[in-house]
């Protein structure tokens, strides 16, 4: 995974000292409440991920995030990439073999390697068993997650996690990260788009999350 995760986050940092902040109250803390996902992510496609919770709790996660759309036809799990950056369209396909409704083996045509998938959660009633949210090991070390919707592929695989404590006051977002000292943060929400300025001054954007695989996290 790379290093470049590490550089992303906006409140590993922070620059103020103070008192951990009170729970956060109001309409601009009620639109805040939940969970986004960077817009823009690194070429190897490492983001942030910030959840926002009602008692005041925050989670930042830097993950690898991609999505792609998917079709399966018999035994084949077809999935239709498209490059962020240029556009073009790759597919991959891999045959699948069922262990029951919960677990699943894919094997890929070029001998890369198998892999097993485990279900978080409930299994669909009807429909593909793809259907819904899995877990696997990437590189045999890391729990990488997967959700299959009616037409898409979600794949989250967190690399670093931070917890802590934040707080309205306006457009500022007063945030305590685990144990550090708090920072205070211009942000501001357009829609369905969160904007936050980091310490380095550049204004990330967010966007509402597509999938809750991480909610919770």
């Amino acid at each position: 995974m790379p290093l470049t995760a590490l550089a992303l986050f906006v409140f590993a940092m922070p620059s103020a000292t103070a008192a951990p902040p009170p729970a956060p109250s109001g309409a601009a803390a009620s639109a805040l409440v939940g969970q986004w996902e960077s817009i823009f992510r690194t070429p190897e496609g490492v983001g942030n991920i910030l959840e926002f919770r009602p008692d005041g709790r925050v989670t930042q996660i830097s993950a690898s995030m991609a999505e792609a759309d998917y079709r399966v036809v018999d035994d084949r799990l077809i999935t239709i990439w498209k490059d962020p950056q240029t556009g073009r369209v790759a597919e991959t396909e891999t045959h699948v073999e069922f262990e029951g409704s919960d677990r699943f083996l894919e094997k890929s045509d070029d001998n890369t390697g198998d892999t097993w998938s485990d279900r978080v959660g409930d299994a669909p009633k009807t429909g593909t068993p793809l259907i819904g949210k899995w877990c696997f090991l990437f590189l045999e070390s890391l729990t990488a997650y997967r959700e299959f919707t009616a037409d898409r592929m979600y794949n989250r695989l967190p690399v670093v996690v931070l917890r802590g404590t934040y707080a309205i006051d306006g457009d500022h977002l007063t945030v305590t990260m685990q144990n550090q000292p708090s920072g205070t943060y211009p942000f501001r929400l357009d829609g369905s788009r969160l904007f936050i300025k980091s310490r380095d001054g550049s204004e990330k954007e967010y966007k509402r999350a597509e999938t809750s695989l991480l909610k919770g996290y």
